[in-house]
């Protein structure tokens, strides 16, 4: 069985201190997660996690190259996980009006089996570059021929046409989506997720959940376990 997790942590680095770190290196191993994808992971956060993990690797790359000016807001989505790294390639999305959006791909080995992981984290603002995200994504996988668990903020609900077009696409690829059925934003007033995760129909799901126990982020994570 596999453990998988997205979870937006919230950029808070104004406020960061390390107990923060101290919670999600907490959540990975008392729910045994085997792969979390994590969205808005800051510099410090980031270099303390990597510091502490033990037994996992952590990939993925920032938002921008010049981290001094975009210090603040130069986020990155890493997967975190305890099988073996074949390869991994941080994808820019297309960003005109907003900020810098990205997707990470880590390709790792289960029993044999090759297995292409995405983490991402899209616009929060404006439809068009949802789109344009969302098709850029769903191109990186069309033409990637390993078994795929996709997952991260993708800041639409079930009910938006222009997610529910993404879904249907990616399942003519044989990718389901586990829809949570529950908010995952905190402050939504309506019980729709933003975070998502998806995965090739040859994974079977076992459970799902919503975690709502966890005080350091203004989105709630989700747990998935599954087998091949």
């Amino acid at each position: 069985m596999i453990t998988i997790s997205t979870f937006n942590i919230q950029n808070d680095i104004n406020s960061y201190n390390n107990k923060k770190t101290d919670i999600i290196l907490s959540y990975l191993k008392e729910n045994k997660i085997d792969i979390l994808g994590l969205q808005e992971v800051y510099k410090p956060l980031d270099k303390d996690l990597s510091n502490k993990l033990v037994n996992y690797t952590i990939t993925g790359k920032y938002r921008y190259l010049l981290n001094l000016i975009f210090y603040k807001v130069n986020e990155k989505t890493p997967i975190i996980t305890r099988y073996p790294v074949i390869s991994t390639h941080t994808y820019h999305l297309p960003s005109l009006f907003s900020l810098n959006r990205i997707v990470t791909k880590t390709v790792v080995k289960i029993d044999e089996k090759m297995v292409s992981i995405y983490n991402t984290h899209i616009d929060f603002m404006y439809d068009i570059l949802k789109q344009k995200q969302l098709k850029k994504i769903l191109d990186i996988i069309t033409n990637d021929s390993n078994p795929i668990i996709l997952m991260g903020d993708f800041n639409l609900k079930n009910n938006n046409p222009i997610f529910n077009k993404f879904v249907n696409e990616l399942d003519n690829l044989n990718i389901r989506h586990l829809d949570i059925l529950e908010k995952t934003f905190k402050k939504s007033k309506y019980h729709r997720a933003i975070d998502h995760i998806f995965v090739s129909k040859e994974i079977k799901l076992v459970s799902k959940k919503l975690v709502t126990d966890i005080p350091i982020s203004d989105h709630y994570p989700i747990i998935i376990k599954v087998r091949f």
